[in-house]
């Protein structure tokens, strides 16, 4: 069995099931839904608060009536939420490595497990803005954020089942943030 670090100090076992867009998005929606589940879907609840938090940030920065102070304030909790995912993506992809290793597979997928993970939660963030924006012309970019979303799932679910059938293989995993994720 392979170990996820999921906090300070807390780990947990897991085999080599990945779990399906379905329960990744839904743990972004619920992450009280996930407590004590799959590793991979404990931190993709994490990595679609900080984009729900990233989304209402940018809010701030890309509103023109906001003030310099409230900018720079914001510039720099999108700084801090940036690097807290990229330290989540790393946990995904940690635990990607220690389930499929170094594959024989011929197929190279072009994004890590958690690279994909976190684009999931890019695009669920953003679709959920938009769908919470009662301006008419938020409806158009709602429906097209949606399908982008349900577009994104399916390729998820096929990269599952390539990995699962050995057809495909994940690139080797690298860490870029210079963080500690098993810290």
């Amino acid at each position: 069995m392979t170990e996820i670090p999921l906090e300070q100090g807390r780990t947990v076992n897991v085999t080599g099931v990945i779990p399906r867009a379905a329960l990744v998005v839904r743990a972004f929606s619920s992450p009280c839904e996930v407590d004590g589940g799959h590793p991979v879907l404990a931190v993709a609840a994490e990595v679609g608060a900080e984009h729900r938090a990233r989304t209402e940030t940018q809010r701030i920065v890309s509103d023109q009536c906001s003030d310099d102070h409230a900018v720079a304030t914001a510039l720099c909790a999108l700084h801090d939420h940036d690097v807290t995912r990229s330290r989540l993506t790393e946990r995904i992809d940690v635990w990607a490595t220690g389930q499929f290793g170094e594959s024989s597979a011929r197929l190279l997928h072009t994004e890590s497990l958690g690279q994909l993970v976190d684009r999931l939660a890019a695009l669920w963030a953003w679709s959920r803005l938009l769908a919470e924006d009662d301006d008419p012309a938020a409806r158009d970019p709602a429906k097209l954020a949606l399908h982008r979303l349900g577009e994104l799932c399916i390729g998820y679910d096929d990269l599952v089942t390539d990995l699962l059938s050995g057809r495909r293989r994940l690139p080797v995993y690298q860490a870029f943030t210079g963080h500690d994720v098993a810290a």
